[in-house]
């Protein structure tokens, strides 16, 4: 096929990148489209979507110079498909929201959804651990193996619960969990939502697992072990630690404006998945018909 065939599915991607810088560049060419195009086939659907909302011009303006970044490329795309997943519920959308004030930022999306506006603001995590770290060479053909370890509690947090840890001497092991990085994107994504109202967070995991952002989210899970003198047992209990955005405690408290998480990893072998996360703390929550919407694009 010729790249002209290749692309001639996707009008509206060609239209927001620009059909002449698309013939000229060197990244985007036949063979990255070709072997992406399950991708591209959703890119196109998703940008279609918003058109409808926004217009092409609005498209160009906000997508154009990200979609030719090889660097922002996929980053982009889990926004789009975010913003386009809502919109498909939505009588309204707009994107690049001023923040108002003295700040001269903005924030990706608006839309109203059942008369209700919802702020929305995206982001992404590629969470590439152990792959991150110095491989080792095994062997004699000196294979290099990935692997290394984690906290799965942050230190900070530990010591507030009064829980104690030997430190950790190995090259290989990193002391910040994955849940505390997802706990301050969450942070700096929220810093450009307005003060008040629905504020949604998109969160599109390029690689990585969910439940990091669970933890996140509720809190790690620590177990404690007790002893029933009466039957000579031991006995455990799960309990979730005080440290998630949405506990109901102090620790809660920087994340009452945000009302929900809206997850997704579209690069898995299983097809997309999709998770709404409800803060129940939240000062603004999601009404419940919104929620129910929102979840059906997905369940």
């Amino acid at each position: 096929m010729t790249f002209d065939e290749i692309i001639s599915p996707f009008p509206v991607f060609v239209s927001v990148i620009g059909e002449k810088w698309l013939h000229q560049n060197p990244w985007l060419d036949a063979d990255y489209i070709s072997s992406r195009l399950e991708h591209f086939e959703r890119l196109e659907r998703d940008l279609k979507s918003l058109d409808t909302h926004v217009g092409p011009s609005k498209l160009k303006a906000t997508y154009r110079a990200l979609v030719r970044d090889k660097n922002s490329f996929w980053p982009i795309v889990h926004e789009i498909h975010g913003i386009s997943l809502v919109s498909k519920v939505s009588s309204h959308v707009e994107l690049k929201i001023p923040l108002g004030g003295l700040s001269n930022r903005d924030f990706d999306a608006r839309a109203k959804v059942l008369g209700v506006s919802i702020n929305m603001e995206c982001t992404t995590r590629k969470d590439e651990f152990p792959f991150n770290l110095p491989p080792v060479e095994t062997g004699p053909n000196h294979i290099p193996v990935y692997s290394g370890s984690r906290s799965t509690v942050d230190p900070h947090d530990a010591r507030g619960s009064g829980i104690t840890s030997a430190p950790q001497d190995d090259p290989l092991h990193v002391e910040t969990p994955e849940a505390t990085v997802a706990r301050q994107i969450l942070t700096v994504e929220l810093s450009q939502l307005p003060e008040t109202g629905v504020n949604l967070i998109l969160f599109g995991q390029i690689s990585g697992s969910r439940e990091n952002l669970e933890t996140a989210l509720f809190g790690p899970i620590a177990v404690d072990f007790a002893l029933n003198p009466k039957v000579r047992t031991v006995e455990s209990t799960a309990i979730r630690l005080p440290h998630g955005a949405y506990d109901t405690g102090i620790n809660g408290e920087p994340f009452r404006r945000l009302s929900g998480v809206l997850w997704f990893k579209l690069f898995s072998i299983r097809g997309p998945e999709y998770n709404l996360y409800l803060n129940p703390c939240a000062i603004s929550p999601i009404p419940e018909g919104i929620a129910a919407q929102l979840k059906a694009l997905f369940t």
